[in-house]
């Protein structure tokens, strides 16, 4: 090989460096040295990329036994002067061994220096994996000075001697397939069930059953029989015939109705208590839930109601220790009133606790059971259950108005003007729209009623201008 066809190399990038200094982003100066006569320098990116990769060098005088040095400095990027470069990794081979080993585009590995400064080497990282990409091309002459006996070692590449001597360059080797002998493969072990009485197992069993099955011949053994293959059943095979298929389209479409008869509405007295009780409710609950939302519905009814009276029973028992010189002067409608408060309240207190005691504090089945009426036949009743679970409410209706009644008797004394437009407008209020209901109902019938005598009118008008129309 002359010496006027020099090597072409290039840097082509360098991996994995970026963790060996603190620097979020450092470009790599790379120099590659030829016995330690030649230097060469390149610049990276910050990257790691080689930003120019026409910027080539030419390695002349090389020869495969000559060594290569690569070097990968760090330079501060501060504009202080007089910047010093850090060494962060080397590589050293020489040129026949990188390429036979690599070829055309070696990757050698960096040997990385620890960093000297000790706050440098606590904030850098170690990298064990950094890496140099370099491209090579050789002389045109390379390929005719190839000597097809040079010497190799045990490892099967050039020795340096050898190169040195003959100077020549050798191709890379053959790539070697390693081929492993099959692994013998064994008899698969029966498994054997468990016996629940142990003295019942056969005494051949021992637990030295692996020993034997590895004494077994294996399956690439000609010797081997498997005498325990059972036989698969034959095949079932299914026939099917399009013609005996009968298609849904072809059965009849028509069917009779079936006209269920409509469930007979409730007579007068089952809307009656319908309208203030709960009997409508029990009477269309057909599951667990609908009887469960009427039972937590009762509960929280009579427990409130039991509250109110006895609160009502207080108010009457504080009423009746008023003195007769007292400011305001009882009369008897007054204390009969109030004595009809109390026995509203004593009664409401005693339906509400029987309630409690018998329906609320019980499980929902016992609860509907309970509910039935006696008389009740395949159909169950709840009549008479509903009217006794609102009569607590209603009692304590009867003992508020009792004792409205006496508070407003004994205040007439005292402001009858209050007493009257309080009442009347509380009234009105809580009756506004059954008056609108009546105001509405009497302004439609005044119309029908003026329409109708209208069309009396214009009917004798008709008729009288027909009979005058007769005679002329």
């Amino acid at each position: 090989m002359s010496d006027s066809d020099p090597w072409t190399c290039t840097v082509v990038r360098a991996h994995g460096l970026h963790l060996m200094r603190p620097e979020k982003s450092w470009r790599p100066i790379v120099t590659v040295e030829l016995d330690k006569t030649h230097l060469h320098e390149t610049t990276l990116g910050s990257d790691g990329q080689n930003v120019n990769l026409k910027d080539s060098f030419h390695l002349r005088h090389a020869s495969l036994a000559s060594q290569i040095e690569i070097k990968v400095f760090y330079r501060s990027q501060s504009k202080k002067k007089g910047k010093k470069r850090n060494l962060v990794g080397c590589a050293s081979c020489s040129l026949g061994e990188m390429w036979k080993k690599h070829g055309k585009e070696p990757k050698l590995r960096l040997q990385c220096q620890n960093p000297t400064n000790r706050s440098v080497r606590s904030r850098g990282r170690p990298q064990n994996g950094a890496l140099i990409h370099l491209k090579l091309r050789p002389p045109p002459s390379f390929a005719s000075d190839i000597n097809p006996e040079l010497p190799e070692d045990e490892d099967g590449y050039c020795s340096s001697s050898s190169l040195s001597s003959n100077e020549s360059d050798t191709l890379p080797p053959p790539s070697i397939v390693e081929i492993r002998p099959p692994q013998p493969i064994r008899r698969r072990r029966r498994v054997r069930g468990y016996c629940i009485n142990s003295d019942e197992e056969p005494d051949s069993f021992s637990e030295t059953d692996d020993e034997d099955d590895d004494s077994k011949p294996l399956l690439d053994d000609p010797s081997f029989i498997n005498d325990e293959d059972e036989e698969l059943p034959a095949p079932i095979k299914i026939s099917f015939n399009p013609m005996e298929w009968i298609a849904g389209s072809v059965l009849p479409q028509y069917t009779e109705r079936i006209e269920v008869p409509p469930e007979p509405g409730p007579n007068f007295f089952e809307r009656v208590i319908s309208s203030f009780t709960v009997y409508d409710e029990m009477k269309h609950a057909r599951c667990h839930d609908d009887f469960d939302r009427i039972f937590t519905r009762l509960q929280l009814e009579w427990t409130y109601t039991a509250g109110i009276l006895v609160a009502l029973a207080a108010v009457d028992t504080a009423v009746f220790s008023i003195s007769p010189d007292s400011i305001f002067a009882v009369n008897p409608l007054a204390r009969g009133a109030v004595a009809a408060s109390s026995i509203a309240s004593g009664l409401g207190i005693t339906c509400a606790a029987w309630c409690l005691v018998r329906y609320a504090w019980v499980n929902l089945e016992t609860f509907v059971a309970r509910a039935e009426d006696i008389l009740s036949t395949d159909t169950p009743s709840y009549f008479f259950f509903a009217l006794t679970a609102r009569i607590p409410s209603l009692l304590m209706l009867a003992s508020a108005v009792s004792l409205m009644f006496f508070m407003a008797i004994v205040a007439w004394s005292a402001w009858p003007t209050a007493v009257v437009v309080g009442c009347f407008l509380v009234g009105l209020l809580m009756g506004l729209q059954f008056l609108v209901f009546s105001i509405l109902w009497v302004v439609k019938s005044v119309r029908k009623l003026f329409r109708f005598l209208i069309c009396i009118f214009i009917r004798e008008k008709n008729c009288e201008e027909a009979e005058m129309n007769e005679k002329q």
